[in-house]
């Protein structure tokens, strides 16, 4: 019921943005033209200028840094908390044989619970 309430008023604010920046927007394509239209200022464009123009690589080397980041941070990571050759897989502190205290804890599951427990299955 609570959404309900914010529905309605959302839709207001989306309803009213959107005419609002679509209005601005063409100002100001407006403004450009009729400024460009009185200007007496003329730009020459010569040749290419440095470089060879579009340069693709920006498109793969962004994503690239980006894995390495978060490369170098796991590895961080697996190091200080027990990757191959340091501690158990749990890490340091209170958990240090994690792996056994599991394994413990499932035998334990599977045992039957107190004396008589395997002696009632078994009677009709």
């Amino acid at each position: 019921m609570r959404r309900a309430f914010w529905i309605v008023p959302v839709l207001l604010v989306v309803a009213l943005a959107v005419p609002l920046g679509v209005g601005i927007y063409h100002a100001g394509v407006n403004a450009g033209i009729d400024q460009a239209a009185t200007s007496t200022q003329i730009v020459r464009v010569v040749g290419n200028g440095p470089g060879f123009g579009f340069f693709p690589f920006g498109f793969f080397l962004f994503p690239l840094f980006l894995f390495a980041i978060f490369a170098l941070v796991r590895g961080a990571r697996w190091r200080r908390f027990g990757g191959p050759g340091g501690h158990d897989h749990w890490g340091p502190g209170p958990w240090k044989n994690g792996s056994a205290m599991a394994e413990d804890w499932h035998r334990r599951q599977h045992e039957p619970q107190g004396e008589g427990a395997t002696a009632d299955r078994g009677s009709p």
